[in-house]
């Protein structure tokens, strides 16, 4: 009787090493560091004001904690709240990059819950950087669309979520 290996992708493989773990940790720690000042402008600029490249940076590390928390239980309401603020900074894109002071302290808060999302699996954060680079493009160069970002689903294993348990028990 032959066992059959299951075939492991070469690039799964590597992102799944000790050396790339650790070589993801020290880049997210780096990114850390620069949301923290991204979120200190957010509540620095004034309403209504042009913010194409705080919009493009937002979408870009909101984004990342957002699919990393489409995939894997977090805490909370953090994956809606996450799925929500990603949502209103391609809105404000959309509508010509015009800042909301309204979402400020929001949009903060969502950058600190996406770091640690971030941190909490580096290796599923260093695999969907590159759709939230895209993202972040894509508000930059003004080509973003209102339905760049999909309607939030909820996995499975959180069909019970603190959301749904609410109403199941009113």
């Amino acid at each position: 009787m032959s066992v059959k290996k299951k075939k492991i992708d070469p690039i799964e493989r590597a992102l799944s090493s000790p050396v790339a773990r650790a070589i993801a940790k020290r880049e997210l720690h780096a990114l850390h560091a620069q949301m923290a000042a991204i979120g200190d402008r957010c509540l620095q600029v004034a309403h209504e004001s042009e913010q194409r490249e705080l919009l493009a940076s937002l979408a870009f590390m909101i984004g990342v904690g957002a699919e990393v928390a489409a995939v894997v239980p977090v805490l909370g309401d953090n994956r809606a709240g996450l799925h929500q603020a990603l949502e209103e900074v391609v809105r404000m894109a959309c509508d010509g990059c015009r800042w909301s002071t309204h979402w400020a302290a929001h949009l903060h808060l969502a950058m600190e819950v996406s770091a640690e999302v971030m941190m909490d699996d580096t290796v599923l954060a260093m695999r969907v950087i590159p759709g939230a680079r895209a993202l972040a493009a894509d508000i930059t160069a003004g080509r973003i669309k209102p339905d760049a970002i999909a309607p939030l689903e909820l996995p499975e294993h959180y069909k019970y979520n603190s959301c749904e348990r609410s109403h199941a028990e009113a």
